[in-house]
């Protein structure tokens, strides 16, 4: 009987300490499977880059452009409604004028409204463009990292410019925390400034 009491513990002392090695290794299991992560905010990232900044100033030296030969026909308008003013109401000289400067005036809106689609289709082309190449930088440094995941983090502007805006800033926002060592924004940075 003693014996058998002795065969009991010591199975016994077996299965805990089985379970006390599954239990270790499970935990270990569970630490070593933690994804490895890393944060970037993209707004930094798109406004601040080489890339952006030369991007900027092409489109800023053809608005410049742009502004003069609107001033150009401005003045043209002006010219002809101070023209239009000398001559007399009803007159073949009055109508024929009238006429030219309405012809200007729908001109220049309507190559207003064609600039102004034609920057924004150029802007959702370029940011469209540079976010694709700044996600494959973001691939490339993960990898070399050893990350499984990057998330985005958008800082936030307060006070907002309004509650609708501070609204839709907190719907979106989906970082909340996070320890500045797993920032990477510098080194994404770095790595789109370098790519061709």
């Amino acid at each position: 009987m003693k014996m058998y009491k002795q065969v009991c513990i010591v199975l016994v002392a077996l299965v805990i300490l089985l379970g006390m090695y599954q239990h270790g290794k499970l935990n270990a299991y569970s630490a070593s499977s933690a994804p490895k992560v890393g944060v970037v905010n993209v707004t930094t990232v798109l406004e601040n880059s080489k890339k952006h900044k030369q991007w900027q100033e092409k489109m800023q030296a053809e608005q410049t452009e742009t502004r003069q030969q609107f001033e150009k026909m401005r003045e043209e308008l002006e010219a002809l409604q101070a023209n239009l003013k000398l001559r007399t109401p009803g007159t073949e000289e009055f109508l024929k004028l009238r006429q030219e400067m309405n012809e200007k005036t729908a001109l220049l809106e309507a190559k207003d409204q064609s600039y102004r689609d034609r920057v924004e289709m150029q802007m959702q082309n370029w940011t469209e463009s540079l976010y694709q190449e700044m996600l494959k930088v973001i691939e490339q440094v993960a990898k070399d990292k050893g990350l499984d995941m990057i998330i985005a983090d958008e800082l936030m502007d307060l006070p907002a410019p309004s509650l609708r805006d501070f609204m839709l800033t907190i719907k979106t926002k989906k970082v909340l925390y996070f320890n500045s060592n797993f920032d990477l924004t510098a080194e994404v940075l770095a790595a789109l400034d370098n790519t061709d």
